[in-house]
C-alpha cells in the first residue's frame, strides 16, 4: 500500500500488483460506493500475472483520507482527484476499470480527456452518466444503509449480490462499508448519483466495454442499455450470467477474462 498526497486535506491509498509490461497498459481500478481497493482483490489475482494492476481507495474510503467538506465527494471532484493521482503513479498507458460509482467517475475522466495515457475503459455494472434521484424516503434509507453491521450485511446479501459469496468476503465488504467516513458515505445518495455528466460521457473517444450482471438489482441490464450504452459512442456490452451488482466479487474470473480479452483487442 502507498499513500499519495493529492492536496493538503486529501491523500489517496493505492495497492499495486503485478509487474509493468511495456507492451501492456496498467489497469487502474476504481471501486463502488462502500467499497475499497480490496473489492478487486480476487479479480486482480487473475490479472496480475499478465498486467500491472493498481487498485485505488477513493477519498473517505479504505485507507484514503478525504476533506471535511460535504461537497468534496462529488463525481466531478473524485474525477479530478484521480486525474491528479495518476501522473504520480509512474504509469504510461493505462485502462480504467470502474465499478458502479467508480464507473461513473471513470466515464467523467474519459470524457474530460485530460490524461493522454488513457487507452480504454471497462465499466462494471456502472452507474449511468444521467442523473438518478431517489424519493426522499428511499434516499434516507440508502444514506443509513451502512450505519450498522446488520444493515450493511443485509445490503450485501440481499441487494448487491445475487450469486453465492463466502462469509469471509461478506465480512470484508461490510468492514469496508462501515469504514467509510460520514461525508463520503452520505455523498452518493445525497447528491453524487444525481449528477448529470451525460454531456461529458458523450465526449468519450476511447474504446469502452460495459460488463453487466444478469441479475443486477442496482444497475439492471435495461438501464445499462438505455442510459450508459446510449450515451457512449461505440460502447459494447457483455453479460455475466448469474451475477448481481458485485461483479468483481461474485464473478472475478469471468470479469478478469473479459477485461483481458478486451484490452488485448483494443491495444493489440
Amino acid at each position: 500500500m502507498s499513500l499519495y498526497e493529492i492536496s493538503p486535506d486529501t491523500s489517496i491509498n493505492v495497492v499495486a500488483s503485478g509487474k509493468k509490461v511495456s507492451t501492456r497498459p496498467t489497469l487502474i481500478f476504481l471501486h463502488f460506493w462502500g467499497g475499497s481497493s480490496r473489492t478487486f482483490t480476487n479479480t486482480i489475482t487473475y490479472l496480475s500475472p499478465h498486467f500491472h494492476c493498481i487498485a485505488v481507495d477513493f477519498p473517505g474510503w479504505g485507507s484514503s483520507i478525504g476533506p471535511q467538506k460535504s461537497e468534496a465527494y462529488s463525481i466531478a471532484q473524485l474525477a479530478i482527484d484521480i486525474e491528479t493521482l495518476i501522473p504520480k503513479l509512474d504509469v504510461e498507458d493505462f485502462v480504467l476499470v470502474g465499478h458502479s460509482m467508480g464507473g461513473k467517475v471513470s466515464q467523467h475522466i474519459a470524457g474530460r480527456n485530460q490524461l493522454s495515457g488513457l487507452k480504454a475503459v471497462v465499466l462494471l455494472g456502472p452507474a449511468p452518466p444521467t442523473p438518478f434521484s431517489l424519493p426522499p424516503d428511499m434516499k434516507q434509507q440508502q444514506i443509513s444503509a451502512y450505519s450498522s453491521h446488520e444493515s450493511a450485511e443485509f445490503v450485501v446479501r440481499n441487494v448487491l449480490s445475487s450469486a453465492q459469496i463466502s462469509d469471509e468476503m461478506v465480512s470484508a465488504l461490510v468492514e469496508d462499508m462501515l469504514k467509510g467516513t460520514e461525508l463520503a458515505t452520505k455523498a452518493w445518495p445525497a447528491y453524487a448519483m444525481a449528477e448529470d455528466i451525460a454531456t461529458v460521457a458523450r465526449k468519450i473517444t476511447v474504446p469502452v466495454l460495459v460488463i453487466g450482471g444478469e441479475l443486477d438489482k442496482v444497475e439492471p441490464i435495461q438501464r445499462l442499455e438505455e442510459k450508459v450504452l446510449a450515451n457512449i459512442n461505440g460502447a459494447e456490452m457483455v453479460l455475466i450470467k448469474g451475477s448481481g451488482h458485485l461483479l468483481p466479487v461474485e464473478a472475478p474470473e469471468q470479469v478478469a477474462s473479459h477485461i483481458e480479452a478486451f484490452v488485448q483487442k483494443v491495444t493489440g
